[in-house]
């Protein structure tokens, strides 16, 4: 997709040209004026900055393979896609799953379940025990 938005599985939009040139090294150019060169040099400084500051998550972080029963993962698309709407309207421009939705919702996730009681976190493996 060209909008960057990406679509409910997560495969489009993690990751745009942008996020996989970043690693890469931006060549020198060759033979030019001195003007072009002026301008070159300084676009491949901001490439460089760029570089250093957004690289691809999984040279960064640790990943980690889940198991999520269908009516979670389902409900867990719905919640990315009703996310992505507001920070849209809102003006964010950018929404990725691997780097921005599955991060909030491991901490939205961690303050919840490190605030419930035991009752609370019964109930809720009941109904997961019931999907």
């Amino acid at each position: 997709m060209s909008d960057d938005w990406g679509d409910a599985s997560g495969i489009e939009g993690n990751y745009d040209e942008a996020d996989s040139d970043e690693t890469s090294e931006v060549s020198e150019p060759v033979e030019t004026s001195s003007s072009t060169e002026t301008t070159e040099s300084s676009s491949t400084s901001e490439t460089n900055e760029t570089s250093k500051t957004k690289t691809n998550i999984k040279d960064e972080w640790n990943g980690r393979t889940i198991y999520i029963p269908d009516g979670v993962l389902d409900e867990m698309e719905d919640i990315y896609l009703e996310s992505q709407l507001k920070l849209r309207k809102a003006g964010q421009d950018e929404f990725k799953k691997n780097r921005h939705f599955y991060p909030l919702l491991v901490q939205f996730g961690v303050e919840a379940l490190s605030e419930a009681d035991a009752e609370e976190i019964q109930d809720r493996l009941s109904e997961l025990g019931e999907e």
